[in-house]
């Protein structure tokens, strides 16, 4: 017969849930200590943005920082990976203030072949903050509807809460690292909770297959047994996956930056979370409802 790893073994399930505990603690408290990295879509404030045919030097970026700095706090200035592109977001700026800063640039950076001003308004801002969170409940709550109607409402239960794990887990890492929060990142959030909760469908589909087969078998070892036997599958998804979206991460700029690094985590959590999380919780149910 072919070994199986234990994936949900008492002990296995309870070291696992205690790791992502701790893990989901440590990123509650940099999530409400420093907070999220907000683009200016989801804050008011202004972005310059200018693209160059030479690369900058390292005495143009540090001269341009120290007269955003000084003439506006908290602004922040970030380059591409090829210094021809350059990020300049302050607080929002009136008419004679975008005036003097952009003359100001454009004295140092000399010749541009691109210039972009964004301005956003607080009123903007926060109707952006409100869709993203409503889109964000509206999903959960779909998918614990369709997962109850097709399997079990304890299905759905484990399978939202680990979604639920993935979200906090991507934005928690998000908090700690200080990367920037845009819209990108709510497309791929949503994103990624897709991807996550199909592969734990599979997972649970193939356990309710062996239920049938095995009626007598204990739960747990049905479980185990499912999550080997997708295993395989699961671990070449992952791969083609991230091979898939690995070039928008090196040839995709700044714009899709976010969008990428929270597809990445969340293909890797979203695994994790279907064994570790969702079928892990649905085999300590069963276990407390035999007992």
């Amino acid at each position: 017969m072919k070994r199986e790893i234990n994936f949900l073994g008492k002990k296995v399930r309870r070291i696992f849930f205690l790791i992502s505990f701790l893990f989901i603690i440590v990123g509650l408290i940099s999530f409400f200590t420093n907070g999220l990295n907000l683009s200016i879509d989801f804050q008011s404030g202004s972005l310059l943005h200018y693209k160059v045919d030479t690369p900058l030097n390292t005495k143009q970026i540090s001269e341009i920082r120290k007269i955003v700095n000084r003439l506006f706090e908290k602004s922040i200035v970030q380059t591409s990976s090829d210094l021809k592109e350059i990020w300049i977001r302050t607080k929002p700026l009136d008419e004679d203030s975008a005036k003097k800063l952009t003359s100001s640039i454009e004295k140092i950076i000399g010749n541009f072949k691109g210039k972009d001003w964004t301005s956003i308004e607080p009123s903007i801002s926060q109707e952006l903050r409100e869709k993203a969170i409503l889109a964000s409940i509206l999903a959960v709550i779909i998918m614990l509807v369709y997962i109850t109607l097709r399997f079990r409402f304890d299905f759905a239960l484990s399978a939202i809460i680990g979604e639920a794990f993935v979200f906090l887990a991507t934005v928690s890492l998000f908090s700690m690292f200080q990367w920037e929060v845009s819209p990108s990142f709510i497309a791929a959030i949503l994103t990624l909770l897709g991807y996550a909760i199909n592969n734990t469908i599979i997972v649970f589909d193939r356990i309710r297959e062996n239920m049938k087969a095995y009626p007598r078998e204990n739960f747990v070892k049905i479980a185990n047994m499912s999550i080997n036997q997708v295993l395989l599958r699961t671990i070449y998804t992952v791969i083609t996956t991230l091979f898939a979206i690995t070039p928008l991460l090196i040839i995709g700029g700044e714009v899709l930056r976010p969008f990428v690094i929270a597809l990445y985590l969340g293909i890797l959590i979203g695994t994790y979370s279907t064994i570790f999380i969702s079928s892990a919780l649905l085999a300590e149910w069963r276990e407390v409802q035999r007992a």
